[in-house]
């Protein structure tokens, strides 16, 4: 009976090498995965290297129904957990009494959801129930405040896009940018109205609106038009003329409904 082919030298330097290259590997993903130095209150980078933020506008100057609780929250919800760890999600309402300064009521950094888990070194769980805890519980406390809310008499928003704009931590170098409207896109203000003029695009030429249009070249900007039983314009066209004016922007402008 022939002997077995005993394993020759270079079998065993390929085993070591494999088996090293599994160790190196595995501090490497390690090294990856080291969370980097955070500030407390919000729990975003010290380094301000925010892969992504999202900017939820909440706009108040109509009443919010009882039963729209329900969908804000699954809207904010999803737009949440798609954040990267680390991501911010900021929350803000336009303000009339200071048009060009919208008041920000919630604005910390994803500790990573589940989705995000890396089930090599992580419990997905565990991520569940921390994300859950240190970021979309207080988010959604806050969220349920602003819409209950006394209502604004104004709507400023135009000039609350024009202060996200300007915003240091929403610049082209803080990763993807997004702009969440929730909002009947009725912009009111002493600016332009429309409710004083409507959708005329040669009566906003006339405003400093017009000559003050923000650089916003790769954010997205999406709408989530807050049902009403009557709209006072076709939205149709309300919704035209802010993809027209987000087009001017250099950004990208959609409605979910």
């Amino acid at each position: 009976m022939a002997r077995a082919r005993e394993k020759g030298p270079w079998f065993w330097r390929g085993m070591i090498g494999a088996m090293l290259a599994s160790v190196f590997g595995l501090f490497a993903l390690a090294a990856f995965s080291a969370n980097p130095a955070t500030t407390a209150e919000t729990g975003c980078r010290m380094d301000r290297k925010d892969p992504a933020h999202t900017i939820v506008m909440i706009d108040q100057s109509d009443p919010f129904n009882p039963n729209d609780l329900g969908w804000v929250n699954e809207f904010i919800d999803s737009e949440a957990r798609t954040l990267p760890r680390f991501g911010r999600l900021t929350v803000v309402t336009p303000n009339s009494d200071d048009p060009y300064d919208a008041k920000i009521v919630y604005s910390h950094c994803s500790p990573g959801s589940a989705e995000h888990a890396n089930a090599f070194l992580q419990n997905p769980r565990m991520i569940e129930d921390t994300w859950r805890e240190t970021f979309y519980k207080p988010l959604s406390t806050e969220i349920e405040t602003a819409l209950t809310d006394t209502r604004q008499p104004s709507s400023p928003l135009f000039e609350a896009v024009y202060s996200i704009a300007d915003r240091a931590d929403f610049q082209a170098s803080r990763g993807d940018r997004r702009i969440i409207l929730i909002s009947d896109l009725m912009q009111h203000s002493e600016e332009f109205s429309f409710y004083r003029t409507g959708t005329d695009e040669a009566a906003f030429a006339e405003t400093r609106l017009a000559d003050q249009v923000p650089e916003m070249d790769g954010v997205e900007i999406v709408a989530r038009v807050v049902p009403r039983q009557e709209y006072d314009l076709p939205m149709s066209e309300v919704k035209g003329f802010w993809r027209d004016y987000f087009a001017r922007t250099g950004a990208e402008f959609s409605s979910v409904n």
